[in-house]
């Protein structure tokens, strides 16, 4: 990616700026700038790395400064200054363009999964980019705590870095919905979702814990999902205090 040869398109209009700066000390323009974070979000959408693309530039710096006087030289380096600035600011505005999409494509998947939608075929599809294998039987844990936890939230982070520091990679999809965190993972592997138990139930101050029963196929998660849920909303309803079951010891929808 990084290392690929780079068009020289996105020099363009450099070596201009250097003459013009070289010879008479201005800044750059306002449309200048902003031509050079065009340029640094069109590399980043091409796979190309911020340390390349200086790199370029840079080369191009030094190819023109034998031919510039000596009082130039300094206001060559300030005008490469404001245009790495600049590339850098476009590189990455791309970057977090592209992070809001993947993070828009998650939770329409998320939804699509924990909801049933979707065709199934294409949703089996979408889950591999996950981790996940539909085809198998798959089980899902729902933790309610005192309050909403999204992504960024000190408690949903906590347990992914207890989760996966234990587990690793295991086709494990642990996300949040509607302020509650979601664990989903393969139904042989219920280590998995009695440490997400307790350590959701841990950091959320006692929260209630519930995993849905084991199901197969694309619509199985849906199903686990909807039966944790109302597992969690029946324990609300009794006001059942906030233990939490083993799965290998819990009945059909387990709490």
């Amino acid at each position: 990616m990084a290392g690929r040869d780079i068009s020289e398109d996105y020099l363009d209009g450099y070596d201009r700026i250097l003459s013009e700066v070289g010879a008479t000390g201005r800044r750059l323009t306002r449309d200048e700038l902003e031509s050079r974070r065009v340029l640094g979000e069109r590399a980043a959408k091409a796979g190309h790395g911020l340390r390349a693309v200086v790199r370029q530039h840079l080369a191009m710096t030094r190819a023109a400064c034998p031919d510039l006087p000596r009082a130039s030289f300094g206001r060559v380096l300030s005008a490469l200054d404001q245009v790495v600035d600049a590339l850098a600011e476009g590189h990455e505005r791309a970057q977090l363009l592209a992070l809001r999409h993947e993070e828009a494509a998650r939770r329409e998947f998320i939804d699509d999964l924990l909801y049933g939608r979707s065709d199934p075929g294409t949703l089996a599809e979408r889950a591999e980019c996950f981790g996940l294998l539909l085809s198998h039987t798959h089980a899902v844990a729902v933790a309610a705590g005192p309050e909403a936890y999204d992504d960024a939230h000190p408690v949903t982070q906590s347990v992914e870095r207890a989760l996966f520091g234990r587990f690793g990679n295991r086709r494990i999809l642990y996300v949040t919905k509607d302020g509650r965190l979601v664990c989903i993972a393969p139904a042989d592997q219920d280590e998995v979702l009695l440490n997400f138990a307790k350590q959701a139930h841990a950091v959320t101050d006692g929260g209630r814990v519930a995993i849905g029963r084991p199901q197969p196929g694309t619509g199985g998660v849906a199903h686990s999902y909807e039966e944790a849920l109302n597992t969690l909303d029946l324990a609300q309803r009794m006001n059942l205090d906030d233990r939490y079951c083993e799965p290998r010891t819990c009945s059909s929808s387990r709490f």
